[in-house]
C-alpha cells in the first residue's frame, strides 16, 4: 500500500514539478535580474497553471457556491478559474514573504491542513506531497529563521504557492466531504494580506501589482518589532539599531503573523465540511486583520494636541 501511494504521488508530483518551471524561471529571473515586469511573472504563473490544468488533472471542480459550480462543468469556465486562484496563491505567498520564516513557516501551516485532511480521508497521494513540502519547508526555516542564512526569493515563493494552490485542488477533487473554503481558510491570511494591498493600491491611484512597504508584517516590524527591539537594546529613540539588533526584530515579526495562520487552521479544521461556517470565519479572519492593520496605523501617528480658544486665539496672533 505504501508502494502504491509512492508511486501515485510521484505520477502527480513530478508533472506537477514540470508544470510550476514557467513561474519558477520567471522568478529565479526576478532574484537575478530584479527587473521582472509584474506582468511577465503574472503571465508566468498562468502559463504553469494551465500546463497543470493540461497534465496533472489541475483544474478546480467545484466551489460549493451554486451559481458558479453550475458552470464548472465547461472548460472555458472552469479554466480561468483555476488560472486566476493559481497566479493569486503564487502572488500571496510572494507578498508576505518580507520576513525571516513568515512565508515559510505560513506555508507549513497550511500544508500541515492539506495532510492533516488527507490523511483523514486516506487520499494518500496529496498526503504524501503535503508532507514532502512539509519536510523541505522545514528543513528551509532551520537556515532561513531566526537569522536568514539562506531565503526563498521569488522563485521559492511562488513554487511554495503553486504547489499549495495544485494540492489543494487535489484534496478537493478527490473528497467530496471537504468543502472548497477549507483550503481558503487555511491560506486566509495571505490571501486576505494580498487582497487588502489590492485594494489600498486601487484607492491611492497605483497599479495593482505594485511593490510596497505597507504589508502587516512591515508595519508589525517599523511599529512593533522595532520599538521592542530598541528597549531591549537600550538604544535612544532615533538613532539606528544595529545589524545585530535589527536581525533580532526582524526574528519577532514572523511568530505573531504564525500565529494568525494558527487559528484560521483550527477553525478550518474545525468547520471542514460546512461552506457557510467557513465563509463566516474568513470574513471574520478579514475584519480581525483589517482591524489589526488600522490599529498598527494608529498607532504609528502622533496625536495632536488640542488648544484651547485662548492659546489658539494667541498662537494665531505670533
Amino acid at each position: 500500500m505504501a508502494r502504491l501511494a509512492g508511486a501515485t504521488a510521484l505520477a502527480t508530483g513530478l508533472p506537477l514539478a514540470l508544470a510550476a518551471l514557467p513561474v519558477v524561471l520567471v522568478g529565479v529571473s526576478e532574484d537575478i535580474a530584479l527587473h521582472v515586469r509584474p506582468r511577465y511573472r503574472l503571465l508566468a504563473a498562468v502559463a504553469s497553471a494551465a500546463l497543470a490544468s493540461a497534465f496533472a488533472g489541475g483544474t478546480v471542480p467545484r466551489i460549493d457556491l451554486e451559481l458558479i459550480d453550475r458552470f464548472l462543468p465547461y472548460t472555458w469556465v472552469a479554466l480561468p478559474i483555476t488560472w486566476f486562484m493559481v497566479a493569486g496563491a503564487c502572488n500571496a505567498v510572494n507578498l508576505i514573504d518580507g520576513a525571516n520564516g513568515l512565508a515559510a513557516g505560513s506555508a507549513v501551516i497550511m500544508f500541515g491542513g492539506i495532510a492533516l485532511m488527507a490523511s483523514a480521508s486516506g487520499d494518500a497521494a496529496t498526503l504524501a506531497l503535503a508532507l514532502a513540502m512539509i519536510a523541505v519547508l522545514a528543513a528551509f526555516l532551520c537556515w532561513n529563521y531566526p537569522r536568514g542564512r539562506i531565503f526563498l526569493g521569488d522563485a521559492g515563493a511562488y513554487f511554495v504557492g503553486f504547489m499549495y494552490a495544485e494540492l489543494a485542488i487535489q484534496l478537493i477533487a478527490r473528497n467530496e466531504q471537504v468543502s472548497p473554503w477549507y483550503v481558503i481558510l487555511l491560506a486566509a491570511y495571505p490571501i486576505v494580506d494580498t487582497l487588502f494591498a489590492m485594494y489600498r493600491r486601487l484607492l491611492q491611484g497605483k497599479p495593482l501589482m505594485a511593490p510596497d512597504a505597507m504589508h502587516l508584517h512591515s508595519l508589525l516590524f517599523r511599529r512593533v518589532a522595532i520599538p521592542a527591539e530598541r528597549r531591549a537594546c537600550g538604544a535612544r529613540p532615533g538613532t539606528p539599531l544595529g545589524d545585530e539588533c535589527r536581525q533580532r526584530a526582524n526574528a519577532r515579526v514572523a511568530p505573531r503573523l504564525w500565529a494568525h495562520g494558527a487559528l484560521c487552521f483550527a477553525l478550518a479544521v474545525q468547520f471542514h465540511d460546512s461552506t457557510p461556517a467557513l465563509v463566516a470565519c474568513l470574513v471574520a479572519y478579514a475584519a480581525f486583520y483589517v482591524m489589526r492593520y488600522r490599529s498598527l496605523v494608529a498607532f504609528g501617528r502622533r496625536p495632536r494636541l488640542k488648544l484651547a480658544p485662548l492659546e489658539q486665539g494667541a498662537d494665531a496672533a505670533e
